[in-house]
């Protein structure tokens, strides 16, 4: 979808249909032109079609017939939001694609200027073209007659060219198109994604953005004792294999990784049967969704490439297919994850934690590099509990670090990708604790997502780490605010986000360094301590 800018009133906006936010209480300066240009039926047909068109979410669509430059105009309930969030200029965004889908229409437009004007309006017009893309799938439709895929274009009004709107439109591009890949990739048939061809597309995708991947197949996997994504995979025709993307904060290739480095994990399981422990059928229904977090983990890596921020990001995704065939593991095996803690298997349903032990363990112990991440932060569908506590609407958020799970809590709101803090509870942990083994990958009772978490920091090596369980928003059974139905995509966003702030904090730090004089330059005023005398 292209998108451009035009600083020209809304009403000589020249689009198929023309989207005005309409908040509670006085409308807009657009809203009254585009009233006034339509001899003032706009606002009378819409207070007569609605009881209250500015509560949040209403649409009210009002055909033109020539009055205005714009074919049809659609006022779009905000309600009582701050227009000064982006969040709210995201959802109208996202809502103006999916009129214009609905309308079959190639040309929309979004007046911004109900918007203050400054970095307010242009960071709204980010959010706008953000929510735009994010309104449409992105996912290939395989039906014999595909429908439209969406408008052509995206014309923001109020705005006009400049390197502050390019800035930010080139983020919004980014993160939605990172989206759409995450949400393709979770969509394809298991049949056409096992873990080679996820290593494949991963590859393709990184390489087009100058990302480094690897993909550590099962001899390597063997060398470094990664037994439980070995295991999990043993059961099916195609072998698993470790996918791992480098990206290097824009400076030279193959140098070690900085001591401040991230690290993003992604649960990558292109089917999950169950294994022996076998599914109901339908449980295995949309089971190809078991990668999203891997998916995520790959779209949220393209992005801060395409973005190029100044901050060390390694990205790793374990992929296997959890099939049940005689080679398959069984409930009863003892498995050694990397770095040497065993697991007793009781359910080989629960393997998603299986392969991100091993992922874990590795990336938290620097993964061949010289130094350790600055965090860890794991994405996975792992429980279905998830659902049951909070629904389909926000992901569980599990850590050891405040600082990172306060961070990821913002993030969420700020994107629109909400996660709520689930308790990391030490009294459950003897439930995981085998009679055989060091572990066993299922707890005793309930609070099955609280135990899938408390399992998962076994293997961080004490480095600051926040877990999320996407099993409830990775896919949408309905539309929400920026998800079609469908393959959500929920987490390149936030990861996104997560990667600019530490480069944000980083940058400030290193600015301090820069400007703050030497001991030897404030003399003899302080002493060794630093207080003064």
């Amino acid at each position: 979808m292209k998108i451009l800018t035009e600083r020209v009133p809304a009403q000589r906006a020249q689009t198929g249909l023309l989207v005005l936010a309409l908040p509670a209480g006085d409308s807009p300066a657009d809203v009254a032109a585009v009233d006034h240009a339509s001899g003032g039926r706009l606002l009378a047909e819409a207070r007569q079609r609605l009881d209250d068109p500015t509560r949040r979410g209403s649409v009210f669509v009002f055909q033109s017939h020539g009055m205005l430059a714009a074919e049809a105009v659609a006022l779009v309930g905000m309600g009582s939001d701050d227009l000064t969030a982006v969040s709210a200029w995201r959802r109208l965004g996202a809502q103006a694609t999916t009129l214009a889908r609905s309308h079959r229409l190639s040309r929309v437009a979004v007046s911004l200027a109900a918007a203050p004007a400054g970095a307010a309006r242009t960071n709204a017009a980010g959010a706008t073209a953000e929510g735009a893309l994010l309104g449409l799938s992105g996912v290939r439709s395989r039906r014999s007659k595909p429908e439209p895929a969406g408008p052509e274009e995206l014309l923001l009004v109020g705005v006009g060219p400049g390197p502050a709107v390019e800035r930010v439109l080139k983020r919004a591009r980014a993160v939605g198109e990172a989206t759409w890949l995450a949400r393709d990739l979770i969509a394809t048939p298991a049949t056409e994604l096992p873990p080679a061809e996820f290593a494949r597309r991963a590859q393709a995708a990184a390489r087009s953005v100058g990302l480094e991947v690897r993909v550590h197949g099962e001899p390597e996997l063997h060398r470094l004792g990664m037994n439980a994504i070995l295991a999990v995979g043993r059961g099916s025709e195609h072998p698993p294999c470790l996918i791992e993307l480098i990206y290097r904060g824009g400076g030279k290739r193959r140098r070690p990784l900085g001591a401040r480095h991230l690290a993003f994990v992604g649960k990558g399981i292109t089917f999950d049967s169950g294994g022996l422990s076998l599914k109901t059928p339908s449980g295995m229904e949309i089971q190809k969704r078991d990668m999203a977090g891997g998916a995520a983990v790959l779209g949220a890596m393209v992005a801060i490439a395409r973005l190029g921020l100044p901050i060390d990001v390694r990205g790793v995704i374990p992929a296997a297919e959890n099939m049940p065939d005689g080679r398959a593991y069984r409930p009863g095996d003892i498995l050694t994850i990397f770095g040497g803690k065993t697991v007793e298997v009781r359910n080989t349903d629960a393997e998603g934690r299986l392969v991100l032990a091993d992922a874990l363990a590795w990336v938290s112990a620097g993964a061949g590099e010289p130094e350790k991440p600055r965090f860890v932060v794991d994405l996975a569908t792992l429980t279905g509990a998830v659902s049951v506590a909070l629904g389909r609407e926000v992901a569980a958020l599990l850590g050891t670090d405040r600082g990172l799970i306060g961070d990821l809590l913002e993030i969420g709101r700020e994107t629109d990708e909400r996660s709520w803090e689930l308790p990391l509870i030490d009294e459950y942990l003897p439930g995981l604790r085998s009679d055989i083994a060091d572990l066993k990958n299922t707890g005793d009772g309930g609070a099955g997502t609280i135990f899938g978490a408390l399992f998962l920091r076994e293997f961080t090596g004490g480095l600051p780490w926040a877990h999320l369980d996407i099993a409830g928003v990775a896919w949408a059974d309905k539309a929400r605010a920026c998800t079609p139905r469908g393959a959500a995509g929920f987490g390149v966003r936030t990861l996104v986000a997560l990667a600019e702030r530490a480069a944000h904090r980083r940058s400030r730090t290193a600015t301090r360094a820069r400007v703050s004089p030497s001991p030897a330059a404030r003399g003899s005023s302080r002493g060794p301590s630093g207080r003064r005398r």
